[in-house]
């Protein structure tokens, strides 16, 4: 087997767009397995349509039916209060949660329903492995998985002729438990996913979670996983006009509930006047075309139509006389990434009990630019800005956006000191979220180092 046989084949339901950063999250991967000698392939949604956005070296397949299989995980961002079979039915609460889960899984769409999501789920990863000529030799990376996903991985594993394991390294992004959630569910979705890898356990599964929190909490309900960096693409900071005194927040990320959408309105109205028509900050956000009057307070969105007017028209007005510049919600990686290169500060209203255990990709990009950033309390953003030096150091936190103006006013006095603090973490940064190390943290090593050892 040659270095240029060696494969990684990699697999997320979740994209469906170049939006976020599912896709975001695999390109990097990918590109890192390519450095490390790997010839790769990208499995998505059925509905992904962005293949002009995608480099033409990357191979990409549309496989997978399912959406949103996070709907029934038993951890935070997911539905579920029942553990489950591979086949969907519920085992694991008690009497009368089980009764309950019956009755209210049949109300579920036809496409949404616990049963049907683990069987095309199962039957397209199947799929896949069979058009893609999938060998033991191969590496396969489910890209951001949970304990829903581990059911349909199961349920597919058991549908394999024996004789040749496959390496599959899976990942998961999202937290498990905040301060609302049962010991009974927290316990549950161990137990979940422990039984899964008891289904898969002629083949060599390895567990690993994008934060060293969300191990933690997996090693609290008996699932070892490893810590890993999450991968982050590397941007020189650039050098900002010392003549202008305006700078620009950047609110990155299409409004969604857990990225603080219900309170875009109270916090615009709070900077408002003393920081937008003052003419001491420019707000920058993705915003959709529909809907975005429910997070632009009435005050505020005459300014922001003849903005979106005028950037639609491209009539050369410059959106710098404005205090609002809008972007798409849905832009090319190339687009994002020269727009996040021209922040001053990163601006986070995330919920913070989503993002207690749970990574921000967006919060890594603005450290690589060396940009401020302003955070809430209480998750793993807090906790970065902590150890990057503490409050005041690369960031700010806050406990409430009623903090966020005074933030903000510190933020205009003391700019270029915490800049160039910003700067010098982004270099430590850099080198930790290589999407090459991550690779190795997870144990996959330079596909050369593969090969002799199977040649030997």
């Amino acid at each position: 087997m040659s270095v240029s046989d060696s494969r990684l084949l990699l697999f997320d339901d979740n994209i469906r767009s170049i939006g976020g950063h599912f896709l975001e999250l695999a390109t990097l991967l990918m590109e890192g397995a390519a450095e490390l000698g790997y010839e790769t392939r990208l499995a998505t949604h059925q509905s992904f349509d962005g293949f002009d956005a995608v480099d033409p070296a990357i191979h990409v397949e549309r496989g997978f039916r399912a959406r949103r299989m996070i709907h029934w995980s038993l951890g935070v961002d997911g539905r579920s209060k029942v553990r489950r079979s591979v086949d969907g039915r519920n085992i694991g609460g008690s009497k009368w949660q089980n009764t309950w889960q019956n009755l209210r899984d049949p109300l579920s769409r036809l496409d949404r329903r616990p049963s049907v999501m683990l069987e095309r789920w199962s039957e397209d990863f199947l799929g896949l492995l069979r058009r893609w000529g999938a060998t033991g030799n191969d590496t396969l990376l489910i890209n951001t998985a949970d304990d829903f996903v581990m059911l349909a991985l199961a349920r597919a594993l058991q549908q394999l002729p024996p004789g040749d394991p496959l390496t599959i390294h899976i990942v998961f992004h999202f937290a498990v438990f905040d301060s609302q959630t049962s010991p009974a569910q927290r316990q549950q979705f161990g137990d979940q996913v422990n039984a899964a890898m008891k289904q898969m356990a002629n083949h060599r599964i390895h567990l690993h979670a994008t934060t060293a929190s969300l191990s933690k909490q997996l090693a609290e309900v008996g699932v070892e996983a490893n810590a890993i960096p999450y991968p982050t693409r590397y941007r020189a900071p650039r050098v900002r006009n010392s003549d202008s005194q305006r700078y620009k927040i950047v609110l990155a990320g299409t409004p969604r509930a857990e990225k603080g959408r219900s309170v875009i309105p109270a916090m615009l109205s709070k900077i408002h006047a003393p920081h937008l028509t003052s003419g001491r900050y420019q707000m920058s956000m993705q915003m959709p075309a529909k809907r975005w009057k429910r997070m632009i307070p009435k005050p505020m969105q005459p300014t922001y139509e003849r903005t979106r007017a005028a950037a639609n028209a491209s009539t050369g007005e410059s959106a710098h006389d404005s205090y609002f510049e809008i972007t798409s919600s849905d832009m090319p990686a190339d687009e994002y990434h020269q727009w996040l290169d021209t922040a001053d500060v990163g601006l986070f209203l995330y919920d913070a009990s989503r993002y207690v255990a749970r990574c921000s990709g967006v919060l890594l990009e603005m450290f690589i630019r060396g940009v401020p950033v302003v955070v809430p309390d209480h998750c793993w953003l807090a906790d970065q800005i902590r150890a990057a030096g503490g409050n005041g150091s690369v960031g700010y936190i806050y406990e409430s956006i009623d903090q966020i103006p005074a933030l903000l006013d510190r933020m205009h006095h003391e700019y270029e000191a915490i800049r160039w603090r910003a700067r010098h973490h982004g270099m430590a940064i850099a080198k930790r979220h290589r999407a090459t190390n991550t690779l190795i943290q997870m144990g996959i090593r330079p596909a050369g180092q593969i090969s002799q050892k199977r040649a030997a």
